[in-house]
């Protein structure tokens, strides 16, 4: 499901800013943009990295690397949810 919502977000985002003349959007759009591709890149990482050996440790029951993927996912995750409200920030701001 986050896969097809990363898809359909970026899809409609970008079918907006391009539906404007890209140097008449407003500056809060561009930097939306900017930080949910940001995102985007930052969930890729924690999917392809550090939770595939979170789900190969738990498969092994192997504690210690689940918690050591957990530790690595949890700042990233922390990271996106304030890249994100960064971006309705930028947004309000930047009309």
């Amino acid at each position: 499901m986050v896969w097809a919502s990363i898809v359909l977000i970026l899809a409609s985002g970008f079918w907006m800013l391009f539906m404007t003349d890209m140097q008449l959007a407003p500056k809060g759009w561009h930097a939306m943009s900017g930080l949910g591709l940001l995102m985007c890149l930052i969930f890729a990482h924690i999917w392809f990295a550090p939770f595939r050996q979170l789900k190969a440790a738990v498969h092994a029951s192997d504690w210690p690397t689940a918690g050591k993927a957990l530790g690595q996912i949890h700042p990233l995750v922390l990271t996106n949810f304030t890249l994100g409200w960064l971006a309705v920030l930028a947004v309000v701001v930047w009309r």
